[in-house]
């Protein structure tokens, strides 16, 4: 796992973190490696849970971002959303 530079994972929730650990592993068995680009740096919008130590961003992989992000939905299970964007995946946990 890289994590961006500036960008401090120590703050993230335990389930977030659990999260974190999860992803990790998808990548790994699609053969890369994170890099964590965003915990609660930057600017989010209002209510984001990235500001909650809730969220983070990864950036895409090299291989078939579209089947990484419904694997991590699959293995993180229905307490975090995924969100594909154009440059990054959020995760966060939010449970309902």
């Amino acid at each position: 796992m890289l994590i961006k530079a500036g960008v401090d994972i120590s703050r993230l929730e335990r389930n977030t973190r659990r999260g974190l650990a999860v992803v990790n592993k998808v990548y790994a068995q699609m053969g890369e490696e994170i890099v964590v680009t965003s915990t609660y740096e930057g600017n989010h919008g209002a209510g984001s849970l990235h500001y909650a130590d809730q969220a983070f961003d990864v950036g895409l992989p090299q291989n078939d971002p579209i089947h990484t992000v419904a694997e991590m939905r699959q293995d993180l299970g229905e307490d975090f959303d995924v969100e594909g964007e154009i440059d990054h995946i959020h995760i966060e946990y939010d449970p309902k």
